[in-house]
């Protein structure tokens, strides 16, 4: 028996293309794509992932990326002499936390807000941790010499200088950003927060961020 194989192919076509019409009219199949929310400084998806970081923590023991705990972290570059603008960000951090806490659909467990001082000459772990246990829950700190805080400043683009002075002198400044600096549960910089911040618009900005990764997970 003879058979037309063009025949054949023709029919299966035909069928297919009965099949797709169907399914989708004569509309081609629309591959979602999670359009980019409208969030000041939010990058996404282009986020840079932090790489292994090395400083001190507050009982001198080495901390590094893993002790960002897979959290959401609100990082903020100072040092605890500062006169001005660390402890009104560092108060307005605690404000933000005390926001996040009432709002009951975010987890403040899942939340840190970390203080790295720039300072490591006159922050010693024992100096930073009486300093950081002030602003109660939530709140870490880290510190080191200038090649350990430059391992993670580096990679932030966190401009910092340290004035002059002689050994020991415990009167000197230093001038380093004001920029807040948010890092994802995955180890990416998610956002920054700039000078001037307001409490408010800082939760504000952070529920938008956890609702967009909530919906794209």
């Amino acid at each position: 028996m003879f058979i037309n194989f063009r025949l054949i192919i023709l029919g299966v076509a035909a069928l297919a293309a009965g099949i797709y019409l169907q399914l989708f009219g004569f509309n081609l199949p629309v591959r979602y794509v999670q359009e980019v929310p409208e969030i000041d400084n939010f990058f996404w998806p282009d986020q840079k992932a932090l790489s292994e970081f090395q400083m001190v923590s507050t009982d001198g023991s080495p901390f590094g990326i893993e002790n960002l705990d897979s959290k959401w972290n609100f990082v903020f570059f100072g040092y605890t002499h500062c006169p001005d603008i660390c402890p009104i960000t560092m108060n307005l951090l605690r404000e933000s936390r005390d926001l996040l806490q009432e709002d009951s659909s975010v987890d403040t467990d899942s939340i840190n807000f970390l203080f790295v001082s720039v300072d490591g000459e006159r922050d010693t772990p024992e100096h930073l941790s009486r300093y950081i246990q002030y602003y109660g829950d939530n709140f870490i700190a880290a510190t080191g010499n200038k090649d350990q805080v430059d391992s993670l400043t580096r990679q932030l683009g966190v401009p910092y200088s340290i004035d002059e002075h002689e050994p020991g002198d415990q009167h000197y400044l230093v001038a380093h950003s004001g920029s807040i600096f948010l890092i994802s549960p995955d180890s990416t910089l998610a956002s920054i927060y700039h000078h001037p911040h307001d409490s408010e618009h800082l939760v504000s900005r952070f529920i938008e961020i956890l609702e967009f990764y909530s919906e794209a997970s």
